[in-house]
C-alpha cells in the first residue's frame, strides 16, 4: 500500500514542480489577492438561461462558487447540502441517489427513474441521478433553483434544477493542482491547464483522482472492511470565437468509478412469514445475525462476493451561439451522454446469503437538442425555443435471495433478473417574456408544452437453472387449481423464461410490453419590484410536471409494472432579497405553497397467494408549505458569517385510487392521509463562517467551520417507528494559511468531527431492516496551488 502512497504523491509533486517552473517565469501574471471574498450578491447565474446577479433573479437561488465548495469539501452532488438548506440526499436500496427539494422528490429503486430535481452541465442535461457523479469537478459555481423549473429546463423539475457551470477556458495561461490526503489512507490528486491556442481558440483540461481504503468494518469479521475508492474524473472544453458575432463551446465529460459499494446496516429481522421446515435455515440465519452498532462504520456483506461496482460516463456536447443582429441571439445545444454500470450491492446489511444483488448492470444513453432564439431590450426581453431528448434505459438487475417472506409454495431459495427497458422521446416548444411596466417593476411569463412517448418492456427472468421458473410455476398451478376447473393445461415455465404471472396467475410468454404517452403544458407568472440597487421584491405562481413511470421489480404479478402517471406542482411563492449597509448584511426570504397533484410513490400491497407486492401508485392530493430564510453578515474585512434555514411542513391529503389501496412498508393496510413525505424534514439548517487574519504583508491565517443541521424525518410514508430517520448536526472544521496574493493555500480540515452517527435511509430487504449510514469524522490536509 505505501508503494501506491508514494507513487501518488511523487506524481503530484511532480506537477508541482512543473506548474512553479511554468509560475516562475510568468511570474508577473499573478491570481487575484486572498482575503478578499468574491461577495454571494455578485455570483452571476442564467438561472433564467440569461447572466444575471444572482440577487437580481426573482427566484429563490443558492449559488455557490467553486472555490466556496472547494473550501468546504464539496466533491459530490450528495454533499450539496452543506451549503443548500432544504435540499436533501437519499440513497436506494440498489444504490440510486435521490435528491429532494422542499419535500418535492422521486424515490425509485430504478436507475432509469426521472428525477425530480433534475440537474445540468452548462445547461446540458444530466437526465438520470447517477449521471450526476462527477458534476461537481472543476467548478466557476453551482446554481440551485428552487420550486418547478418546468418552463425553462423541462419537465422532471418539479422540485427543483441544479445547474452546474465548469470553469471555463481563459484568455491568458492559467494551471493548478490541487492536493488531499486524508483518514483512511485517502489520496485526491486534482489539476488544470487553461489558456489561448490560437487568437481564436482556447481550452481547458481538467483532471481528478480520488483514492482510499475501505472505512467499512464489518460486524462478523474483524479486519474486514468495505468502501475503498478508486475514481477518476476528466473534463476538456474547447471555446472557438471565429468573430465578434460567433461563438462555439465544445465539451466532453467523462469519469470512472471503481470504488465498492456501500454495504448496509443490518437492524432487525422482520419474517413475513411463520417458520416452517422450507424456511427454518433461513429464520436460523437472520436471527442469529448481530444488529450493526450504532456507529457509521458497523456493517456487513456477504463473504467472497466482489463489491466494487464499474460504472463508466462520458459526455459530449456544442454548444453555439451567434448574433444575427444587435438585439438579436441564436443558440444551439447538442449533447450526447452515455453511463454503464457493473457490480455486486450489499443489500441488506447481512453477513448471511439473504439477499444480494450479485450484478447491478444498467446501461443509459440520452440525445439531446435543444434551438432558441432571444432578444430585446428594456422594457421588452423575449425567448422562444424547442427542445428534443431522446432517452435510452436497459436494467438489468441480477440477484440470489434466501427468504422466508416467499408466497404460498414456499419460495425460498431462488435467483432471478429484474429486466427494465424503457425508450423515451420527449418534444417540447418553450417561450419566455420580461416586460418592465414601470421603470424597476417586472412582468414576466413563461411557458413551455411537452409531449412524451414511453415504451416499456420488463420482467422478473429466472437465471437459467430453473430453480425460480419451477417455482412460480408451482405457484401458478397452485393457485389456478383453486380459481378455475379441473382440467387446465399445467403451467411450466422455461428455464430463464420469464417468471411473472398475469392477474389471473397463468404465464406470460415473453416480455410484459406497456406504453404511457403523456403530455402537458408548463408555465410561470413572476412580478418583481427593485426600489433600489439593493433591493428586490417578488411573487411568482408556476406549475410544473414530472412524467410518469415504470419502477423495476422481482415481479410476481404483471400489475407491478403498471406505471405511475405524470404528477405536478401548482407552486406559489413571495420573496425578497435585501442588503443592508452598504451590502455588509445581505438578507434573503421565501415563503411557499405547494398544491401537489398525483405525486408518484412506492407503495406495498399483500396478495393472499404471493406475499407483498411492491409497485408505483399515485397519491391524488399533497401540499406542502414552508419558508427559507438566509442571511449573510460580513462585519468587518475578512469576516464572513453565512446562516440560513428552511422549515417544510408536507402532508398526504388523499389515498390512492381503486383499485390501488394504502398499505405500510410492512404491507399492513393503513392510510397515508395526514403522513408527511418521506426524506422531509421539517427543519434544516446550516451556518458557515470564515474568518482570514493577515499575519504579515505577504501571508494570511483563515479558519472556519460549517454546521449543518436537519430535524427528524421518515423514509417512509405510514410513519413507522422503525423507518423514522433521526435528526442530526454535523460540525465541519477548518484552518489554514495562504499567500496574500492566492496563489498558493495549505488547509487542514475535519469533517464531522463529532463523529455523529446517521443515517439518510431505511427500508425494508424482503425480511431484514437496513439503513444507510453516513460517513464517520475524517480528517486531513489540503494543498492548492494556482498560477
Amino acid at each position: 500500500m505505501g508503494k501506491h502512497i508514494t507513487a501518488r504523491l511523487y506524481g503530484g509533486a511532480a506537477i508541482s514542480a512543473a506548474l512553479f517552473q511554468i509560475s516562475a517565469a510568468h511570474a508577473q501574471d499573478r491570481a487575484p489577492q486572498a482575503g478578499v471574498d468574491t461577495f454571494a450578491g455578485d455570483i452571476v447565474v442564467t438561472a433564467q438561461k440569461r447572466s444575471e446577479k444572482v440577487n437580481d433573479v426573482p427566484l429563490s437561488i443558492t449559488a455557490a462558487s467553486g472555490d466556496t465548495l472547494t473550501r468546504q469539501g464539496i466533491t459530490n452532488t450528495n454533499q450539496l447540502a452543506k451549503v443548500v438548506p432544504g435540499l436533501t440526499y437519499q440513497t436506494s436500496q440498489y444504490g440510486t441517489p435521490v435528491l429532494t427539494i422542499r419535500g418535492i422528490g422521486f424515490f425509485d429503486n430504478s436507475v432509469g427513474a426521472g428525477p425530480a430535481v433534475t440537474a445540468y452541465v452548462d445547461q446540458v442535461p444530466l437526465p438520470y441521478s447517477v449521471m450526476t457523479r462527477g458534476a461537481t469537478f472543476d467548478l466557476e459555481r453551482v446554481e440551485v433553483l428552487k420550486g418547478p423549473q418546468g418552463t425553462l429546463f423541462g419537465q422532471n423539475s418539479t422540485g427543483g434544477a441544479i445547474n452546474f457551470v465548469a470553469a471555463k477556458p481563459t484568455e491568458t495561461l492559467r494551471a493548478g493542482i490541487d492536493l488531499d490526503y486524508g483518514r483512511f489512507n485517502a489520496v485526491e490528486a486534482q489539476a488544470f491547464v487553461s489558456g489561448p491556442i490560437t487568437d481564436t481558440i482556447s481550452a481547458r483540461l481538467a483532471l481528478r483522482k480520488e483514492y482510499a481504503d475501505g472505512w467499512q468494518k464489518s460486524v462478523t469479521r474483524p479486519g474486514d472492511t468495505l468502501g475503498t475508492k478508486r475514481f477518476v474524473n476528466s473534463r476538456l472544453l474547447i471555446d472557438w470565437k471565429p468573430s465578434e458575432r460567433l461563438r462555439f463551446e465544445l465539451g466532453a465529460n467523462a469519469w470512472r468509478d471503481r470504488s465498492d459499494t456501500q454495504a448496509a446496516q443490518f437492524i432487525a429481522f422482520i419474517p413475513g412469514v411463520p417458520v416452517n421446515p422450507a424456511n427454518q435455515y433461513v429464520f436460523d440465519g437472520l436471527s442469529s445475525t448481530p444488529r450493526a452498532a450504532d456507529d457509521n462504520r458497523s456493517a456487513d456483506w456477504q463473504p467472497g462476493v466482489d463489491f466494487a461496482h464499474n460504472k463508466r460516463f462520458y459526455q459530449f456536447f456544442l454548444n453555439g451561439s451567434a448574433d444575427l443582429t444587435d438585439s438579436i441571439t441564436a443558440t444551439s445545444i447538442t449533447a450526447y451522454s452515455r453511463y454503464r454500470q457493473n457490480g455486486a450491492q450489499a443489500v441488506d446489511g447481512s453477513a448471511f446469503a439473504n439477499y444480494t444483488i450479485v450484478d447491478n448492470a444498467a446501461l443509459l444513453s440520452s440525445f439531446s437538442q435543444e434551438l432558441r432564439l432571444s432578444g430585446g431590450s428594456r422594457p421588452l426581453r423575449w425567448m422562444v425555443g424547442a427542445n428534443y431528448q431522446r432517452d435510452k434505459s436497459s436494467e438489468n438487475q441480477a440477484g440470489f435471495y434466501n427468504t422466508m417472506s416467499g408466497t404460498v409454495v414456499g419460495i425460498v431459495t431462488h435467483s432471478g433478473t429484474f429486466v427494465n427497458d424503457q425508450r423515451v422521446k420527449t418534444a417540447s416548444a418553450f417561450g419566455s417574456v420580461d416586460y418592465d411596466i414601470a421603470p424597476n417593476l417586472t412582468l414576466q411569463g413563461s411557458a413551455r408544452y411537452s409531449d412524451q412517448r414511453r415504451k416499456f418492456q420488463g420482467c422478473f427472468v429466472d437465471s437459467g437453472d430453473g430453480v425460480t421458473a419451477n417455482a412460480f410455476s408451482a405457484l401458478s398451478n397452485l393457485v389456478r387449481g383453486i380459481l378455475e376447473p379441473p382440467g387446465f393445461t399445467p403451467t411450466a415455465i422455461p428455464p430463464g423464461g420469464c417468471v411473472t404471472l398475469n392477474a389471473d396467475y397463468t404465464p406470460i410468454n415473453g416480455l410484459i410490453h406497456d406504453r404511457l404517452n403523456e403530455h402537458n403544458f408548463s408555465w410561470r407568472g413572476n412580478i418583481s419590484w427593485k426600489p433600489n440597487p439593493t433591493t428586490l421584491l417578488y411573487a411568482n405562481v408556476s406549475r410544473g410536471y414530472k412524467a410518469g413511470s415504470f419502477t423495476i421489480a422481482p415481479a410476481v404479478q404483471a400489475s407491478q409494472y403498471f406505471p405511475a402517471t405524470q404528477e405536478s406542482v401548482l407552486a406559489y411563492e413571495a420573496g425578497f432579497k435585501l442588503g443592508l449597509a452598504d451590502r455588509a448584511i445581505q438578507i434573503n426570504g421565501a415563503a411557499f405553497y405547494y398544491d401537489y397533484s398525483d405525486k408518484q410513490v412506492q407503495a406495498s400491497a399483500p396478495d393472499p397467494f404471493a406475499g407483498n407486492l411492491n409497485r408505483l401508485v399515485n397519491l391524488p392530493k399533497s401540499r406542502v408549505y414552508g419558508g427559507e430564510l438566509e442571511v449573510t453578515l460580513r462585519p468587518f474585512r475578512g469576516l464572513r458569517v453565512t446562516t440560513s434555514g428552511t422549515y417544510v411542513d408536507s402532508r398526504v391529503q388523499s389515498d390512492p385510487l381503486a383499485p390501488s389501496r394504502a398499505f405500510d412498508a410492512l404491507g399492513n393496510p393503513t392510510s397515508f392521509v395526514g403522513n408527511v413525505f418521506p426524506n422531509t424534514p421539517k427543519w434544516q439548517g446550516v451556518a458557515d463562517a470564515e474568518y482570514r487574519l493577515p499575519l504579515s504583508a505577504c501571508l494570511n491565517l483563515s479558519f472556519g467551520g460549517t454546521a449543518t443541521y436537519r430535524s427528524a424525518a421518515y423514509a417512509a410514508l405510514a410513519q413507522l417507528p422503525n423507518f423514522r430517520i433521526a435528526g442530526y448536526t454535523l460540525l465541519d472544521l477548518r484552518a489554514g494559511l495562504e499567500s496574500a496574493d492566492g496563489i498558493w493555500e495549505l488547509q487542514f480540515y475535519g469533517r464531522n468531527v463529532t463523529n455523529k452517527y446517521y443515517y439518510d435511509s431505511v427500508y425494508r430487504a424482503v425480511d431484514v431492516l437496513s439503513r444507510v449510514a453516513g460517513r464517520p469524522a475524517t480528517y486531513g490536509v489540503h494543498l492548492r496551488y494556482r498560477y
